[in-house]
């Protein structure tokens, strides 16, 4: 191990030092496809400096809309150089949100026409200084809003370079192939430091952190496989959304912001201001969805491109990984991942390296590796003549199936096991639950199958503390709230507990499916859940979403709403199995999620004017919708109301491998939750 860092309890970097690693002309020479206009280059310079000078155990506290301007910088612990990411204690995050609280504070005291300016504290005096001495009280109010911290990326940029190794020279063909400039290939150093595990809060996977909502349009993503994982496949999406977002757009500044902030909202910024100077749109669009992240994108990229080019200045050398060779096999029937391995004389790990895109259930093995699936091999491996000896015995023809049980409220792991003639503990295994009291409404569960019983029979039952649904207290809790902020004279309403030991009592509390009588083929109705989409139903239904449409007289370009009834009919596919899908597809959004990250505890946000479930979820706190409305299942998203209440989680990232790329601040005051970015 190299030698570590040593730090004595939290130390400071004061302003004075920082600001001068920021000063200095930008060494950055812009072209006509990638201009660097002059009004960006101090935030191109800030994020040369992020990505070189500061290690991910360390945040600038800087202005959000000046980035010349930094506070301090905090470095938390100490930071060994081949440890990356480190985890932030409670202790830690509480006080880089004081940090950023104490800035608040001497800025608005600076902006009180009460305060003397010729009588400040040394550290108001620095702070002062530093905002230019100016007499315009204005400044300072504006700055104590823009307070922000950013995590330094040195370590993981260093890392990004290396990994770049295994799959940069595939990428640059592939954008060659498309008729895309090279530089674009530095966009995933933005992104997820080429990190192909990289998940973030809001769902977006791989290198090229591609959400679900896009990825579908290009790529396979079901309980099996998601080709967001795979830097090859993923790739070949991202070259087409660049593309796509250059021709309707017409330069490359705007279309790079784009691929971060959404082509429709690059439109309108463009169209708004009448221009496609990146500086200007910049400096003047104001939208409630064109955060930070997004205005600083583009020089994120510009900064990139350079350090990429000139690494050495930065890192010395750095030692590449070398490319991934691998040829291909496209699996004839269903098989076991033990019948792979075994016969081709690899191991899961080695599997996994090859083929980033295969999820953790054929890993578990809960499915089978999917028939017709383009499996990679070293290519020392001969797969024709190894797939041939493996027994037809271990072949199938069909995936291996999986029930599925969605938890309702007042639910009981120990009902739950009784209702499907189970244990506690096979259900425990099956969905690694670490305890018997871990599970939440909403939430959806793997339910045991005949022929796994035998080998769960086995297993110790385990004892269940009967505990208080935490939940129902919760959302009843934030029930009353809401009537209280809204004035309302009728009673609250409660969340009463329900007996679910009945088929009907649960069909009444949340039904998968409506179905309705005497009709061939058997049609049925549900209610639009989140992250659902008509393209999912025509999946899971196998038909054209032109004919969900028809059936449901919506428009072509028309979205469906949560919450939304939508008529099916089951020509293709029971309605059984169009429920296993479906809660597949939410199992596998819980299963990616919660692999990353865990809920340490919840806040309270007060809904203001303009804000709706989008802008929360996508904006302002960067989590999916499914989560946010698990806390609040009482809540309709698609009629809020400013002063409604909403339960929002906390999340910390699980592990190093976290590619947490903001530090968000969360402070709640006068009973309205506000995120400083």
């Amino acid at each position: 191990m190299k030698k570590a860092k040593r730090y004595c309890g939290t130390v400071v970097i004061m302003l004075l030092l920082a600001s001068a690693a920021f000063s200095g002309d930008s060494p950055y020479v812009s072209n006509d496809q990638f201009p660097l206009p002059k009004e960006l280059k101090n935030a191109v310079d800030f994020w040369i400096v992020v990505y070189t000078k500061y290690y991910t155990n360390e945040y600038v506290i800087h202005d959000a809309r000046n980035l010349s301007i930094t506070y301090e910088v905090v470095r938390l612990g100490e930071l060994h150089e081949d440890q990356i990411d480190l985890p932030r204690t409670r202790a830690q995050r509480n006080l880089l949100k004081n940090k950023r609280k104490q800035y608040r504070t001497i800025l608005l005291k600076l902006a009180s026409s009460k305060t003397d300016l010729a009588k400040l504290s040394p550290e108001e005096a620095k702070v002062y200084k530093l905002l230019g001495e100016s007499k315009n009280r204005k400044i300072y109010r504006n700055a104590a809003y823009n307070v922000r911290s950013q995590r330094g990326q040195r370590d993981r940029f260093k890392r990004g370079l290396s990994l770049s190794g295994r799959y940069l020279g595939n990428i640059k063909r592939v954008f060659r192939e498309y008729g895309l400039p090279e530089e674009l290939t530095v966009i995933p150093h933005v992104e997820s430091s080429f990190n192909y595990r990289a998940y973030s809060t809001a769902g977006a996977s791989g290198i090229w952190q591609i959400t679900r909502r896009t990825g579908r349009r290009f790529l396979r993503i079901n309980y099996e496989i998601d080709e967001r994982r795979d830097p090859i496949l993923a790739t070949e999406a991202a070259a087409k959304l660049l593309r796509n977002k250059y021709q309707e757009l017409g330069t490359w500044p705007l279309a790079i912001t784009a691929y971060n902030h959404g082509l429709a909202g690059m439109r309108r910024a463009k169209r708004k201001l009448n221009t496609t100077n990146i500086a200007k749109i910049v400096a003047e669009y104001r939208s409630r969805y064109f955060g930070f992240a997004s205005r600083n994108f583009y020089c994120e990229f510009i900064a990139a491109l350079h350090i990429v080019r000139n690494y050495q200045d930065y890192f010395g050398e750095i030692e590449f990984e070398p490319p991934l060779v691998s040829q291909e096999f496209e699996l004839p029937y269903y098989v076991k991942l033990s019948s792979i391995t075994s016969h081709f004389n690899l191991t899961a790990v080695e599997l996994r390296e090859y083929n980033p895109a295969l999820r953790d259930p054929i890993f578990k093995g809960t499915k089978h590796l999917p028939k017709h699936y383009r499996l990679r091999f070293p290519v020392q491996v001969d797969p024709e003549a190894m797939f041939a000896s493996i027994p037809t015995s271990e072949l199938f023809e069909e995936q291996k199936l999986s029930k599925w049980y969605k938890v309702r409220r007042g639910d009981t792991l120990s009902n739950i096991a009784r209702r499907h003639r189970t244990s506690i503990a096979a259900l425990m295994a099956l969905n690694n639950l670490d305890s018997a009291n871990r599970i939440r409404a909403g939430g959806v569960l793997r339910i045991p199958l005949k022929a796994e019983l035998a080998s769960l029979a086995n297993l110790p039952e385990l004892p269940v503390r009967k505990v208080p649904d935490k939940e129902v207290e919760t959302a009843v809790a934030a029930s009353q709230r809401r009537a209280a902020s809204l004035g309302a004279d009728k009673p609250e309403r409660t969340l009463p507990a329900i007996d679910l030991s009945s088929a009907e009592n649960r069909a009444a509390v949340e039904p998968e499916i409506v179905l309705m009588s005497n009709t061939k083929p058997e049609e049925g109705i549900i209610e639009v859940k989140p992250e659902e989409t008509l393209g999912h139903y025509a999946d899971w239904l196998k038909v054209p979403t032109q004919r969900l449409r028809l059936w449901n007289d919506i428009d072509f370009g028309q979205d469906i709403r949560l919450g939304e009834k939508i008529k099916l009919a089951f020509e293709n596919v029971t309605s059984e199995q169009f429920v296993n899908s479906r809660l597949e597809y939410h199992r596998s959004m819980e299963e990616d999620f919660f692999s990353n990250f865990k809920v340490v505890g919840t806040i309270t946000h007060q809904v203001r004017r303009g804000e709706n479930i989008w802008y929360l979820c996508n904006q302002l706190y960067k989590l999916p919708l499914w989560l946010i409305k698990s806390y609040n299942n009482d809540l309709d998203f698609d009629k809020l109301h400013p002063g409604d209440l909403i339960l929002i989680p906390e999340v910390l990232a699980l592990s190093d491998e976290s590619q947490e790329k903001e530090t968000t601040s969360i402070s709640v005051k006068n009973n309205h939750a506000t995120v400083s970015n």
